[in-house]
C-alpha cells in the first residue's frame, strides 16, 4: 500500500481533499497532513510518502523547495502540486523536478484528482513490476555464476592440470587474471555450522547470505574475488600484481575485519578467517596452497570464534599423552555433578577441565572421543538406574552431536548444555518416582562403592525392613538391589581396567571386596570373561 502526505496553508482543501478521496479503495494509506512546508519535511522524515499532493505558495518553505528536499530522500517519489492562477511562474521549475501533475485549485475536482492517483499507482505499480523482475534476473545470474565458480574451483582441486593457459582463460572469465597478477588465498568458514544451519533450514540459503554480503563488501576492489568452496567454506582471492617474490611480507586485513562484521551486523553469524603463506603465481600453485589450507581443519579446532591468523600460526603439534589417562578422575567429577545434582557447580567443572583440555592441546578427534564415552557412559547409568527417563537425546544423536563438533568451544559449550539436560531430567525422575526411598538408595550405593554394602545397611539407613525394601526395589526397577550394587562396582571395575594401571587386586580393595575369587566370580557373571583377561585383552597389565 503507498503512502500519501498533504501538504496546504489552505485547511480547507485538506480536508476536501482528507474525506472524498477514497484512499482505501485506491489501496492509498493517507499518512497526515501539514500547513506548511518545514512541517510537511518534519513529517515526511519520520514517514516517508511515495506520493506528495503539495501546494506552492506556504510559510516557511514553499511547495518547490519541499519537493527538491523530499526528491534528495527518496528520488522515485510521485508528486501533484496545487496551484492558483498567479503561481504559473513556478510551473518550469516543477517540470524540472519531473512532478507528475499541475492542479489547478479553482477549478479542481474530485474525480480528477482519483484519475490523477489513478494513473499514479498503475506507473508505480509497473516500476514495482519492473523492478522486481530486474531483480530475479540479477539473482538469478548471481547463483549462476557462483554455481559455476563452485564447479571450477571443485575442477581445480580434483581434476589434473595439463593446459595452464586454458586454466587461465576459465578464471579470467571470473575477473581472476593469474597471468599478470599473483594471488592471495584466504579461507573463509562458518563457525559453529549446524547451529547457523538450523537457523536458515537451508545450506543453500546460509551459503547465499554470506556470499552476498561478502561480494558487497568486496564490490568495490577489483582484485578480490570469492568463491564457494562447499557447504562450510569459501575462498577469497586477493590479487598484488606489486610484489616482486611469492613471499607473504604485508596484508592488509581491513576488509577481513569489515567481512566480519557485516555479517554479524545483518544475518548474526560469525565467520573466521585462515590466510595463506605465499602468492600463488600460476594455477599450480594456487591450487596447492587451497588444498593446504582446506587440510587445516584439524588444526582449526583450538581457535576461538570470528579470529583472523595466518596458516603459519597453527602449527603447533598435538599433545602425545594418552588423553584416556585422566578418564576415572573427569568421569568421577563429573558423575558427581548428577549425583549431587549441584548445578550451580556445572559451568565451573566444565570450564576448569577444558582450560586443562586447551592447555594440553589433545588431537581433537581424541577429545571428541574422550567426551563421547563420558557423555554415553554417564547417559547410560542414569538410564539403566530409573524407571522413568525421559530425556530427549537418543545415543544415536549424542553420537553425532560429538563427532560433528569443529571447535573445542562449541564442544564445551554443547557438553555444559547437555549435562544441566541430563540434570535436569534426573531431577524431574527423582520427583516423579513414586519411591524416594529407591533414590537415596541409589545414592548410597554411588558415594559407597569402596565399602561392602549390604541389603540390611541400607534398609536401616532408609527406616524399612530388609524384606520389605527388597521387594520394592524389586517392584520399581526390576532389579533385585544386591543386582544394582554388583553391576554398578562390576561397571566401576571394567572402566579402570580400561583406562588406569591398576591391578585387578587393587581394584577389588578399592570396591570393597574382601575376597579376590568372589570379586572375579562377579565380574565374569556380568562381563563373561574374569576381569585378568579382560585386562589382557586390553593390553594394559
Amino acid at each position: 500500500m503507498y503512502k500519501v502526505l498533504l501538504a496546504d496553508d489552505d485547511y480547507p482543501v485538506i480536508e476536501f481533499l482528507r474525506q472524498e478521496i477514497p484512499w482505501e479503495e485506491l489501496n492509498l494509506q493517507f499518512i497526515g497532513y501539514a500547513e506548511d512546508g518545514l512541517s510537511a519535511l518534519a513529517k515526511a522524515q519520520e514517514e516517508m510518502p511515495d506520493i506528495l499532493i503539495t501546494d506552492i505558495g506556504m510559510p516557511g518553505m514553499n511547495g518547490i523547495e519541499l519537493i527538491q528536499q523530499l526528491k534528495q530522500l527518496h528520488p522515485k517519489m510521485r508528486t501533484v502540486i496545487l496551484s492558483c492562477h498567479d503561481e504559473f511562474q513556478y510551473t518550469r521549475q516543477a517540470v524540472k523536478l519531473n512532478v507528475q501533475d499541475y492542479v489547478l485549485k479553482e477549478s479542481m475536482e474530485i474525480e480528477e484528482m482519483v484519475d490523477i492517483l489513478k494513473k499514479l499507482l498503475v506507473q508505480m505499480n509497473e516500476e514495482q513490476d519492473e523492478t522486481r523482475r530486474n531483480q530475479g534476473m540479477m539473482l538469478s545470474f548471481k547463483q549462476n555464476q557462483d554455481t559455476l565458480k563452485e564447479k571450477l574451483i571443485s575442477k581445480l582441486l580434483h581434476a589434473p592440470i595439463f593446459d595452464e593457459a586454458e586454466w587461465q582463460r576459465e578464471f579470467d572469465k571470473f575477473g581472476v587474471d593469474l597471468s599478470g597478477k599473483k594471488y592471495y588465498s584466504v579461507i573463509c568458514y562458518i563457525n559453529q555450522y549446524d547451529k547457523q544451519l538450523k537457523r536458515f533450514q537451508s545450506e543453500e540459503v546460509l551459503v547465499y547470505a554470506i556470499n552476498n554480503i561478502i561480494d558487497e563488501i568486496l564490490h568495490d576492489n577489483q582484485d578480490a574475488v570469492c568463491f564457494r568452496l562447499g557447504a562450510k567454506e569459501l575462498l577469497l582471492l586477493f590479487a598484488d600484481s606489486r610484489m616482486n617474490g611469492n613471499q607473504v611480507t604485508e596484508f592488509d586485513k581491513l576488509p577481513l575485519k569489515d567481512i566480519q562484521s557485516a555479517i554479524h551486523k545483518f544475518i548474526k553469524i560469525d565467520v573466521s578467517f585462515i590466510m595463506g603463506e605465499s602468492y600463488s603465481s600460476n594455477v599450480k600453485v594456487l591450487k596447492r596452497e587451497i588444498n593446504v589450507l582446506m587440510e587445516l581443519s584439524l588444526q582449526r579446532f583450538y581457535l576461538p570464534d570470528r579470529v583472523v591468523t595466518r596458516m603459519e600460526q597453527l602449527m603447533a603439534p598435538f599433545a602425545q599423552k594418552d588423553i584416556f589417562q585422566y578418564y576415572s578422575e573427569v568421569s568421577d567429577a563429573f558423575g558427581k555433578l548428577l549425583l549431587d545434582e549441584a548445578v550451580e557447580l556445572i559451568d565451573d567443572t566444565i570450564s576448569e577441565w577444558f582450560r586443562f583440555f586447551i592447555e594440553q592441546r589433545f588431537h581433537p578427534e581424541e577429545l571428541k572421543s574422550f567426551i563421547l564415552r563420558l557423555v554415553m557412559d554417564q547417559y547410560v547409568k542414569v538410564r539403566s538406574s530409573a524407571q522413568y527417563f525421559d530425556f530427549e537425546m537418543s545415543k544415536e544423536l549424542l553420537h553425532q552431536a560429538v563427532l560433528s563438533m569443529e571447535s573445542v568451544y562449541e564442544l564445551e559449550v554443547w557438553l555444559n548444555f547437555f549435562w544441566k539436560s541430563l540434570l535436569e531430567s534426573i531431577s524431574s525422575m527423582s520427583k516423579r518416582s513414586r519411591r524416594m526411598e529407591i533414590i537415596k538408595a541409589q545414592k548410597y550405593v554411588l558415594t559407597h562403592l569402596d565399602q561392602k554394602i549390604t541389603l540390611e545397611e541400607v534398609s536401616e539407613l532408609l527406616h524399612l525392613n530388609p524384606a520389605y525394601f527388597s521387594r520394592l526395589y524389586k517392584k520399581e526397577t526390576q532389579e533385585s538391589f544386591i543386582g544394582y550394587v554388583t553391576r554398578v562396582k562390576m561397571e566401576k571395575a571394567k572402566q579402570w581396567l580400561e583406562t588406569t594401571n591398576k591391578t585387578v587386586e587393587e581394584i577389588s580393595v578399592q570396591l570393597g571386596y574382601e575376597n579376590k575369587s568372589y570379586f572375579n566370580k562377579c565380574f565374569k557373571s556380568i562381563y563373561k570373561l574374569p576381569p585378568s583377561l579382560m585386562q589382557q585383552q586390553l593390553g594394559l597389565k
